[in-house]
């Protein structure tokens, strides 16, 4: 670890920071990439420093999640890991992005068309009466075509309308498909990982006992109803913890017992 703060730079698995004034949330979020200052060169924390990686008297912490991390910063798989690596594929690829509808086209009403058509038709019988008696066709010809243009636009129209009404609802269709997909997926992710949980947290159970046992804190009759202080302290000795915790706790004596206690590099602020 290298960590250089106000000018000083700090090398080494143990930095103690506390004659400095240093805050440990900004360190915490250097340490996992968050922030460019203080600057911290390190190893890359696995996820369960986003729950027991900044250790302080008023955290909280969700204690199975973490445990749960802590198995899988230790290389634990589980049989749910497939189905859950799927479920994550089909959400990416999932596109539930609202649709683009057409603007809806002002509908021809049916009578319209059908008045239209008779008047074609009954212009056809004038121009074909005229014919028959050898009358001059010109204004029957230019009426008829007239109304059949007339009808041609607007059975066109009717046509348009009811195709962009269907495109509308098959498009309204295919999103609310989409989102209820997605929302079938989620939850089918949300129930694998919870079992993938209990999975990791049974398969270390034993060792987070032990270690709550061996940290120092209050040891609770159950332990993952251990205070958070402790909890974490027992997480952090379960992981595999290669990037520094940020400890603002008074429970070790000196950092250095405290990364011995962790086995992981300590940034006591």
């Amino acid at each position: 670890m290298k960590l250089r703060v106000a000018g000083t730079t700090y090398t080494g698995a143990v930095v103690d920071l506390r004659p400095r004034p240093v805050d440990g949330t900004a360190l915490a979020a250097g340490i996992r990439g968050q922030r460019c200052l203080p600057a911290v060169s390190c190893p890359e924390p696995p996820a369960v420093y986003a729950y027991a990686g900044h250790v302080r008297s008023s955290m909280g912490l969700r204690t199975r999640t973490a445990l749960a991390a802590a198995a899988r910063s230790q290389g634990h798989e589980t049989p749910q890991d497939e189905a859950i690596a799927e479920c994550r594929a089909q959400l990416a690829d999932l596109d539930c992005s609202p649709p683009d509808l057409p603007d809806p086209v002002d509908p021809v009403p049916a009578a319209t068309v059908d008045d239209l058509r008779e008047t074609v038709a009954a212009h056809r019988g004038r121009l074909a009466a005229r014919r028959a008696v050898g009358a001059d066709e010109g204004p029957a010809q230019a009426a008829l075509r007239d109304a059949a243009t007339e009808l041609s636009e607007r059975e066109t129209r009717r046509a348009a309308a009811r195709e962009t009404r269907e495109l509308r609802r098959e498009r309204a269709r295919a999103y609310r498909d989409a989102l209820a997909e997605q929302r079938r997926l989620s939850d089918e992710l949300a129930n694998l990982r919870r079992s993938a949980r209990a999975t990791l947290v049974d398969r270390c159970a034993g060792a987070f006992a032990r270690a709550v046992e061996t940290v120092p804190g209050p040891l609770p009759d159950d332990p993952f109803e251990a205070d958070p202080v402790t909890a974490a302290l027992a997480v952090l000795r379960v992981a595999r913890t290669p990037a520094p915790v940020v400890l603002e706790t008074d429970r070790f004596g000196t950092p250095t017992a405290a990364a011995d206690c962790l086995d992981a590099p300590v940034v006591r602020c």
